[in-house]
């Protein structure tokens, strides 16, 4: 009880503000306000996640069991909002927020059924020196602490620096993470199923690129992708 009237007390001065609509939290409303979770329909963009835009964006990079993207991204829209404070303002406990909201929507649909580890894309050590962390790999903490499913944030490295993906299309992005990755411990994937994780899904380059360096090097892997947003 004394926490409680301590955080109503809390939220009376400095109230608590969503990330996404920065509209004032009420009491049970943590990082997100209901009205952004329901408004975005965070709930998972696909019904199918077996034969869906995602998956036909990465045919021929292995064997890719499902994907699904938690919302529709917009670049001026608010879900742009909280991708950006999550990024770039050292806000890592929003990715570890989202991980767990996407687990917790999607895991009634079977959607991890199966899968055995957890692997976020990685970031360059200058990347992750400069943000304090890889927002994918909270991600995968917050998913890993829902579902149980261990996370393997080392078997999979970013070798190469790559300038942002941002303001790239089509072919420059193929060619801006191309060999970018190295599967530095194929026998710790190989044979299970791997569920890889990301922020944003837009050409689908990034993660084309992790899956095949997975799929070439990891005898038997099964994949599948979870990104928080779609780029349509």
């Amino acid at each position: 009880m004394p926490r409680k009237i301590a955080q109503l007390i809390s939220d009376f001065f400095l109230p608590r503000r969503c990330v996404a609509c920065n509209s004032r939290l009420h009491e049970g409303e943590t990082v997100l306000c209901s009205c952004c979770l329901i408004k975005e329909s965070m709930s998972g963009l696909f019904a199918d996640s077996s034969d869906n835009v995602m998956v036909r964006s990465v045919l021929g990079c292995g064997d890719v069991i499902r994907a699904n993207a938690l919302f529709e991204f917009h670049p001026h829209g608010n879900m742009a909002q909280l991708i950006y404070r999550m990024k770039y303002d050292g806000r890592s406990s929003i990715a570890v927020f989202m991980g767990r909201h996407a687990a917790k929507v999607l895991q009634p649909e079977g959607f991890f059924d199966g899968v055995d580890v957890i692997v976020p894309v990685p970031i360059t050590r200058m990347r992750r020196f400069q943000r304090g962390f890889n927002q994918s790999e909270m991600l995968a903490i917050g998913i890993s602490e829902v579902t149980g499913i261990p996370v393997d944030n080392t078997s999979l490295l970013r070798c190469r620096f790559s300038s942002s993906q941002t303001r790239l299309k089509g072919e420059q992005r193929l060619a801006n993470v191309r060999s970018a990755f190295a599967l530095v411990s194929a026998q710790a994937l190989s044979g299970r199923h791997v569920l890889v994780v990301d922020d944003i899904f837009t050409t689908g380059a990034t993660l084309s690129e992790c899956l095949s360096e997975i799929s070439r090097k990891a005898e038997g892997v099964r994949l599948s992708i979870l990104t928080l947003g779609l780029t349509k």
